[in-house]
């Protein structure tokens, strides 16, 4: 009777309201929640600026670390109840899908969680799967655990048919990078390296799966010779705990984390409704319980991680500006990096986090040289392999105090290849002229126009040696090997990081947290030390449009701030008073590349 006095709000109507304000005063996360993910692909490990994305009001996507971190703060958070995600990974490194693994079996360990999809289409997307709690799949679908599987394609033939000539130096008889153009198959050492690393990967898949679904790995391997395995069968074997629909699965966590979850409708108009938050949306949220800011108080230590993403250049490089754009690690931008991380007073130690194939032999020795002179300043530097730090990847990596990698990430490839692509043929065929002029003989020694002469050749041969030297000597100082023992594990030869740290050129898997772990322990800090993580280099849309005013690392301390500040009119009165002439540099086409 009383509910339905005009003016007088009715029981749901109070279900709601008390709900609003529970989430209020729990700083935007509803008590009791179930937290969403949507993994149609693997969150990625840096985000460009996007203003498109800005302009559609989604801002940037949440990366790696964050996901990653969300997770694990979510397990801890008694205003999260369970976790739900659709799984449903077309294809992704075996690295970063490790990192997430981990920290959704993290979760797994301590409440409720559901992992479900239309079809699982291939074996990491079950792997990562199989982490949660229950695994469910619509009828339609299969588990696609087919195993792992390379291919390659090789163009020396129809190179030739068309006039192309393929002249590449290479040092390391693993170095397959150039085989696409000097090779029509795998050579036997490619074929060992590529078929050593799914064999490592498969092994650390079946493994996990076994231990978290309560299977062997036998049986796993048995599945996979036949897979895609259908509905019944999955069920049957173990790998699937129940086929339904997302509805279905929405219901089910409902009644795993302690009330019912509606699939279809928001908490408003169901307010019995367990209600649920994208796991986005919590990691913007603050934690249950802010750190009050006391004066006087001293601030949180800090541990620095500067991002090094994508093939490294020389220069600035970039990030990735619009969606279809590709970022590159500019030798200059990641050394800057470096050099204002250490010269800062606040931070304990520095992370470097990689994920890069290689590149640019000379702008990976510049990032090289800046690790080593931040542990020359005191700081430790750890280094965290993502899904591949291999060539110039490792290079920039291997004088860390310490090397910390997933274990299916790609690394290692310590070799040198260099080279050209001579189409002279091709544009006789075509009709295209060309002439060219020099003033010395190797002024046009990169010209696509001709093979090298020998002395050319001899020339690049004796560079690429000398880098190969430079390449091993370093890893041996770094990583307190010899030279031989070096030798033995690189000639450009890939490894898992599980195989590489078996063999010396890793010192512990895992993913960046482990990596944060360690730079605290190097640092004189308690594993469980909470601490402030700084990352470098900026990217915002300010940062890269604003300009740095020097190359000078910013103020490490307020004495240095003070001084700056009060040195910046005469440093005004100087620049107005001169200026300064520079040279044309001779532009040199080859570069040797890691």
């Amino acid at each position: 009777m009383f509910a339905f006095l005009p003016g007088i709000p009715g029981k749901d109507e109070l279900k709601t309201w008390v709900r609003r304000v529970d989430t209020a005063r729990h700083n935007g996360v509803p008590g009791g929640c179930v937290l969403e993910l949507d993994l149609l692909s693997i969150p990625p490990e840096t985000s460009g600026f996007d203003p498109l994305a800005v302009i559609a009001g989604g801002g940037r996507p949440m990366v790696l670390r964050q996901t990653v971190a969300a997770i694990h703060r979510a397990a801890k958070d008694d205003r999260v109840a369970g976790l739900i995600a659709r799984v449903q990974l077309p294809a992704a490194a075996p690295g970063p899908v490790q990192e997430l693994r981990e920290a959704i079996a993290a979760f797994s360990d301590v409440k409720p969680s559901l992992a479900w999809a239309e079809t699982y289409p291939g074996t990491l997307s079950y792997y990562l799967a199989s982490a949660f709690r229950e695994v469910w799949m619509q009828p339609s679908g299969t588990v696609g655990l087919v195993g792992f599987a390379t291919n390659a394609t090789f163009l020396r033939d129809a190179l030739d048919k068309v006039g192309i000539e393929a002249q590449f130096v290479a040092r390391g008889e693993y170095k397959s990078a150039a085989n696409v153009f000097t090779e029509d198959r795998y050579t036997d050492a490619q074929r060992e390296a590529d078929g050593r690393m799914i064999e490592s990967l498969q092994a650390q898949a079946w493994q996990a799966i076994a231990e978290s679904r309560q299977l062997t790995t036998e049986a796993i391997n048995a599945l996979a010779d036949r897979a895609p395995v259908l509905r019944d069968d999955a069920v049957t074997a173990g790998l699937i705990d129940r086929i339904g629909f997302r509805d279905e699965a929405y219901s089910r966590i409902g009644e795993l984390s302690g009330g019912p979850v509606e699939a279809n409708a928001d908490a408003d108009n169901h307010p019995d409704a367990l209600p649920r938050l994208y796991l986005s949306r919590y990691a913007r949220t603050s934690p249950k319980v802010p750190s009050p800011q006391i004066p006087g108080r001293k601030s949180k230590p800090t541990i620095a991680v500067v991002t090094l993403h994508g093939p490294i250049v020389s220069g600035r490089g970039g990030p990735q500006v619009l969606p279809l754009g590709n970022s590159s690690a500019g030798g200059d931008t990641i050394g800057a990096a470096l050099r204002e991380a250490a010269a800062d007073d606040e931070v304990s130690a520095i992370v470097l986090r990689v994920d890069s194939p290689g590149g640019s032999v000379t702008g990976s020795e510049t990032i090289w040289r800046e690790v080593v002179r931040a542990r020359e300043r005191g700081k430790p530097v750890v280094a965290s392999m993502g899904a591949v730090a291999a060539s110039g990847g490792y290079y920039v990596s291997m004088a860390a105090d310490e090397i910390v990698a997933n274990a299916g990430t790609i690394t290692g490839s310590i070799g040198v290849i260099t080279g050209k692509l001579v189409s002279r043929e091709l544009k006789d065929k075509l009709g295209v002229g060309s002439d060219s002029l020099r003033t010395n003989l190797n002024a046009d020694a990169w010209s696509s126009n001709a093979p090298f002469t020998d002395e050319q050749h001899a020339h690049v041969e004796a560079e690429t040696e000398l880098f190969y030297a430079d390449f091993i000597s370093r890893v041996a100082d770094g990583r307190n090997l010899s030279v031989e023992q070096v030798h033995e594990v690189a000639r450009g030869r890939i490894w898992t990081g599980a195989d590489a740290k078996d063999r010396g050129l890793v010192d512990e898997l895992g993913g960046l947290r482990t990596a944060i772990t360690r730079a605290k322990v190097l640092a004189g800090l308690d594993p469980d030390t909470k601490v402030r993580v700084l990352s470098y280099p900026g990217s915002s849309w300010l940062d890269m449009l604003r300009p740095k005013p020097s190359s000078q690392p910013a103020a490490a301390s307020l004495p240095q701030a003070v001084g700056n500040l009060l040195g910046q009119s005469v440093v005004g009165v100087l620049e107005n008073a001169g200026r300064t002439m520079t040279g044309v540099n001779a532009l040199w086409l080859g570069e040797h590349r890691f």
